[in-house]
């Protein structure tokens, strides 16, 4: 990774230049050797300037950006390595056996979810996951990332999606640049640190129980089925993507219609139910938005 201006990023590839304006979260590629233009970016002659000083492409209202927070690697990149080896295959599956064995120990405390309801017990279950859960699990992605392209800057943020899902996100321009087993590394990066999470919380089930570590334990477990689904464009989505060898399933599902790509069942079959899993989270949201105003 080659750094001339804090706000741009060059990859070189082969022939290929890749280049990443964090600032306006644009990227080109060209064959052309663009280093020698990235020191006077900001002066008017400079054939990238428009790239560079150009504003923030426009976004999908579908995936609304609530915030975004760019920081630079070195302050956040401390404990990488040691995210990336409690993300080997064999860790995670002893932390899935042993959290699994244990699963058993929140069963008594799921009567007492509704019936022992409690506020603070929330409030510290949201904090926590707000927090500490989620923003681990976009740290995870962060670290294969950073294992492979070291950047000196990375974005993370989080956005309404559908209207509906607010969801956390890292910014991995060079995604496309990986091999298909490096991509599907970084894609279940987060589930495994949350399988990690899992596995302390199972351990603090056996050590001292109480009503918020169950309830962590069921959210937790939660988000790790939410992001394996297919759909959303969640971890799981990008996970089917690799598995159908295609780099985003509905885009190739739209490209079917205008006959640029070819039929394929299978993507015709996901795509539609994507479609309608997408309308039905968006008309489920405005039916309890609706349903709270009028009643």
């Amino acid at each position: 990774m080659k750094r001339h201006n804090s706000e741009l990023q060059l990859h070189i590839e082969g022939e290929e230049n890749w280049l990443y304006n964090i600032r306006n979260d644009r990227l080109i590629v060209s064959k052309q050797d663009l280093e020698p233009y990235l020191d006077t970016v900001e002066e008017l002659s400079n054939p990238l300037n428009e790239f560079y000083s150009s504003p923030r492409k426009r976004r999908n209202l579908l995936n609304i950006h609530i915030l975004r927070l760019t920081l630079d690697s070195i302050k956040i990149k401390k404990f990488h390595k040691l995210t990336l080896l409690v993300n080997k295959w064999y860790f995670t599956l002893f932390f899935i056996f042993f959290s699994l064995l244990f699963l058993n120990k929140i069963g008594p405390f799921i009567p007492l979810l509704k019936s022992d309801f409690s506020v603070s017990n929330v409030v510290w279950s949201y904090v926590i996951v707000s927090v500490v859960i989620l923003p681990l699990h976009e740290y995870a992605h962060f670290s294969v990332y950073y294992n492979y392209f070291k950047p000196d800057r990375v974005t993370f943020g989080f956005s309404l999606r559908y209207f509906s899902m607010l969801v956390f996100f890292t910014k991995v321009p060079f995604y496309p640049l990986m091999k298909k087993k490096e991509k599907i590394i970084l894609i279940l990066a987060g589930i495994r640190m949350q399988i990690l999470i899992w596995f302390i919380l199972t351990v603090l089930m056996l050590i001292h129980p109480t009503l918020l570590v169950s309830e962590l334990t069921i959210l937790n477990i939660s988000i790790i089925l939410i992001n394996l689904l297919p759909f959303l464009k969640l971890d799981g989505y990008w996970l089917i993507c690799e598995l159908l060898d295609v780099d985003d399933y509905m885009t190739y599902f739209r490209k079917m219609f205008s006959k640029k790509k070819s039929f394929k069942v299978n993507i015709f079959l996901m795509g539609i139910t994507n479609f309608i899993v997408i309308i039905s989270v968006i008309s489920y949201t405005f039916v309890k938005i609706l349903y709270f105003f009028i009643k």
